[in-house]
């Protein structure tokens, strides 16, 4: 794992010198909005997902994408990535603690560790219910459950380079995407389901890539973020047919780095955090 861990952190920061500063961003990895806001995790200057070097920052942006308050939760944060909103509440993935920031104040209200579980990258997180998240573990390959209220991690399901997550509330199915980095193919789309509470895991089709972001665009379509490759900007979105398994590459240019983006469905548009960019972009479906 140490070997894997060293390969992410100097490949990522290779590219980063690719990176442009220019919208008070500094490595932006994920995006979420509570319908009046945007609010962007950054990994920090230190381009590296593991260290716990304390300059990570939460930006609060109007929905337009202008920078309101350029570090918005009071918390310290190293290399925060996935973001979800529960009742008002912020929480973020951070290396190896889920985080709960009030997005009244910016003070942190809870603090779930999970480093018992072996993980320092943690990834992606899912809203599940009003009292429980879903998180990734790349570097360990396994999804948890965690509830924000007890502090319980519960393991559901192991997945070889867990990243992107989505949940289905209707269908309670939780959609995947992972990211291999020492094979650029080697990630693929697959569902958890339950049957009699018991989860069990299978691949959505035969699709690979060097997935990051996931979203639910209806209920039997899914758009997913490829990084294509890392040494150069090569990135895209493609929305996957559950049904068909037929896939379609959105004709946008090469995004550099393209990680958990937001899916705003009243304006059908897209916000996709360019990590080795360091910006978002705006790009309607």
């Amino acid at each position: 794992m140490k070997k894997v861990l060293s390969f992410i952190a100097s490949v990522l920061l290779a590219v980063s010198a690719l990176a442009q500063d220019s919208t008070g961003l500094s490595n932006p990895e994920s995006v979420t909005s509570d319908g009046q806001f945007l609010y962007v995790s950054n990994i920090g200057k230190a381009l590296d997902p593991t260290a716990k070097d304390g300059d990570g920052f939460i930006a609060k942006l109007s929905l337009s994408g202008k920078v309101i308050t350029p570090s918005f939760a009071k918390a310290k944060l190293n290399a925060p990535k996935g973001t979800a909103i529960i009742r008002n509440v912020l929480y973020v993935a951070d290396i190896d603690r889920v985080i709960g920031i009030q997005l009244s104040t910016g003070n942190k209200i809870t603090d779930i560790n999970l480093s018992n579980s072996g993980t320092s990258f943690l990834n992606d997180l899912a809203v599940k219910d009003d009292l429980t998240l879903f998180v990734s573990a790349t570097d360990v390959g396994k999804v948890f459950e965690v509830n924000v209220r007890s502090g319980a991690v519960t393991p559901v399901v192991d997945v070889k380079g867990a990243n992107g997550l989505c949940y289905d509330k209707a269908k309670n199915l939780l959609y995947t995407c992972s990211f291999d980095f020492q094979n650029m193919q080697g990630g693929e789309i697959g569902v958890i389901s339950w049957k009699n509470y018991i989860p069990s895991y299978e691949k959505a089709g035969d699709i690979h890539g060097a997935f990051d972001g996931l979203a639910l665009l209806d209920d039997h379509t899914l758009i997913v973020s490829d990084w294509g490759a890392l040494d150069h900007p090569a990135g895209f979105l493609e929305k996957i047919d559950l049904n068909t398994k037929k896939v379609t590459k959105y004709d946008w240019p090469a995004i550099a780095g393209p990680a958990d983006f937001y899916f705003d469905a009243k304006q059908n548009q897209v916000i996709i955090p360019a990590l080795v960019a360091g910006k978002l972009l705006f790009q309607p479906l």
